[in-house]
């Protein structure tokens, strides 16, 4: 029985060299450089734009509007003392800032953005509440979106893949 491997093709090399890039330039915090970058090499040119625009601005999005819902929360956290009802009134605001999220992507007829808004949301307003929200919104729109152009410039530029071409049945 003879066992025969998979090639490597040549998404894969392109995106390992991707990854090498923004490893290159975000050596201390590359992963969501990274973790974009692998999502924006696709198998046609237009799919990796399509991804890049929906987690480029789903970013953006979701951290922007996270950031304004922190500093609501927060409103609740400092001048509520009794702590059972202010984390329960920072719940209900997160909460409530996931419908805007959904309904602002929804609105903008952007609902490839959905899933990363949100992860950005809940990220800012739960995981860096208490850090520093603004550098982390920061940093992640700005990984992401070099994520975005070096997935983009490496499919587009490196032995680009040839567009699917849809024909009439």
């Amino acid at each position: 029985m003879k066992i025969t491997f998979p090639k490597i093709g040549l998404r894969t090399i392109k995106t390992a060299i991707a990854v090498f890039s923004c490893l290159l330039f975000f050596p201390n915090e590359p992963f969501f450089a990274c973790l974009t970058t692998v999502f924006c090499v696709q198998d046609t040119v237009t799919n990796s734009v399509t991804i890049a625009i929906n987690r480029g601005l789903g970013t953006i999005l979701g951290a922007v509007i996270g950031l304004l819902f922190l500093i609501v929360c927060r409103f609740f956290t400092y001048n509520i003392n009794v702590f059972i009802i202010s984390k329960f009134l920072v719940y209900i605001t997160i909460s409530i800032g996931i419908i805007v999220v959904i309904y602002i992507c929804n609105l903008i007829k952007k609902p490839g953005a959905i899933n990363i808004s949100c992860i950005a949301f809940l990220a800012v307003t739960t995981v860096h509440a208490f850090g520093n929200p603004i550098y982390y919104a920061t940093n992640r729109i700005i990984e992401t979106l070099f994520g975005i152009l070096v997935g983009l410039l490496v499919n587009k530029f490196i032995l680009p893949p040839k567009e699917k071409i849809h024909t009439e049945k």
